[in-house]
């Protein structure tokens, strides 16, 4: 039936696509002869564009495996910038959101009933682009893009990763080519390719590993998400020795690349993870030793661990003020100059945001200071989208959480490991947001509504078969 369906759905892109084509074609001789050719080809690379972006509406699956499989490839190319848009670069990265956000808008439009829509999403979206359209900047408009392509993948991932061998597989080929940045890393670290991102701890200067993405977080986010899979994939006892020895030396060599990192959250936030696994699963035992080892390591390590997190402990001993330039490296000034920006304006901007994350002004204990990023996510998506947007956010993501809790009490193994995982991934998302920006980062929103998206199918057809079930004892009575 499945296959009949997709051959249908084939004939009929065809059909379109030929059709288009073909007016076109007729259009672009008739006006050769009165206009520049520069302006037919640009019409004519338009035209093949958006054909290319309406077969992919019609074949869902070539598009979204390709693109969550080889993103940690594609991204290494983010010096690739094309040209530049009201001062806003053009790169590959942005030519793929934009793909993204227009083969979504086709399948919505030719394929509703087979999509997955929820409200919420559908309100968040719409809220965000108001606040840019009201006030828009051309960074507004650029973290909307963002914003759109990735919250996308929710609308089509789960129609094509909702069965448990394509997950698997899906999870299989993405820890595969996350293991790319992660060798990366210690070629890096050997000196071997250079360091991307340099900072400072305590006096010294050093080069912090990215896996040769632009900033640290970009390598952090990929390992939000491959390290759960890969102690996913490892909950399949029929999987051979070789392959899942493969998979610890994956976690292990991830691990010590995060820690060239020296991304503070980062280090701890997937070790939560790692451990919070352990727990959720029930293997109590492990998550028992791995609090052992970081003690260990703890003791091993102290002076260098101190000097690391030395501003953390600062804070804790009340030695830096909130607006402070060193708290949390600069971070406390910045969300104080944020939140002014706010609501210091007009009380209609509390509920709508100002569009962007862009702002200027005075901060105490510091003086004038400009910036556009707030180094939190709940305070970037509150300043450019208001108290609206930042509900409607936080809606989704109980909704995930909630809907996690549901598939982990089943008694179906797949649906207990899929609420594990999302759990964990949530988990992992607010911790970072406290000191990051996930949402601002394709990597951070692409996965999250993608596997958000898989927990939601599983969770409505579990739902509809019990409604079914009750349904049909209650007949019987």
């Amino acid at each position: 039936m499945r296959e009949e369906t997709t051959r249908s759905s084939q004939k009929q892109v065809f059909a379109i696509e030929t059709l288009v084509g073909g007016v076109f074609l007729l259009l672009s001789i008739l006006v050769i002869t009165f206009v520049s050719p520069i302006y037919v080809f640009a019409a004519i690379g338009i035209l093949v564009a958006g054909l290319v972006a309406l077969y992919f509406a019609f074949s869902l699956r070539k598009f979204v495996w390709f693109l969550l499989i080889t993103k940690p490839l594609l991204d290494l190319t983010w010096r690739w910038r094309f040209f530049t848009v009201a001062e806003q670069g053009v790169n590959f990265q942005t030519i793929l959101g934009v793909l993204v956000i227009i083969v979504t808008a086709l399948a919505l439009f030719f394929r509703r009933k087979q999509l997955i829509v929820d409200i919420k999403l559908v309100l968040f979206l719409a809220c965000a682009s108001f606040s840019v359209l009201l006030t828009p900047t051309s960074w507004g408009i650029n973290e909307l893009v963002r914003l759109l392509a990735g919250v996308s993948f929710f609308f089509t991932v789960g129609v094509v990763l909702s069965r448990k061998d394509s997950f698997n597989r899906f999870a299989k080929y993405f820890v595969l080519t996350v293991s790319v940045p992660v060798i990366l890393s210690f070629l890096q670290q050997a000196k071997i390719l250079p360091f991307e991102y340099w900072d400072w701890i305590g006096s010294t200067m050093i080069g912090r590993v990215s896996g040769t993405y632009q900033h640290p977080l970009g390598l952090i986010y990929f390992l939000v998400y491959a390290v759960p899979l890969a102690l996913y994939l490892l909950t399949k006892g029929s999987q051979p020795l070789r392959y899942r020895l493969l998979l610890w030396l994956f976690i292990g060599l991830s691990l010590v690349a995060l820690t060239f990192t020296y991304h503070r959250a980062g280090l701890v936030v997937i070790g939560l993870e790692i451990w919070l696994w352990m727990i959720l699963t029930k293997k109590y035992g492990r998550a028992t030793l791995l609090i052992v080892l970081g003690c260990l390591l703890f003791v091993w390590q102290k002076d260098s661990l101190l000097l690391l997190y030395e501003n953390v402990f600062d804070i804790l001993q009340g030695r830096v003020a909130f607006s402070d330039d060193e708290f949390l490296r600069g971070r406390g000034m910045n969300w104080y100059l944020f939140l002014d920006s706010l609501f210091s304006s007009h009380p209609l901007f509390w509920l709508i945001g100002r569009g962007g994350s862009v702002v200027e002004g005075f901060v105490p204990k510091f003086g004038y200071w400009s910036s556009n990023e707030p180094h939190n996510d709940f305070i970037r998506i509150l300043h450019a989208y208001g108290l609206v947007g930042l509900g409607l956010y936080l809606t989704i993501l109980v909704s995930f959480f909630w809907q996690s809790l549901y598939l982990r009490r089943r008694q179906d193994v797949f649906s207990r490991d899929l609420g594990n995982l999302m759990i964990i991934i949530l988990v992992a998302i607010v911790l970072l947001s406290i000191t990051t920006e996930p949402m601002r980062y394709p990597t951070g929103v692409w996965y999250l509504f993608a596997i958000g998206s898989v927990v939601s199918v599983q969770y409505r057809q579990l739902r509809r078969t019990h409604k079914e079930n009750r349904d049909g004892s209650q007949e019987l009575l």
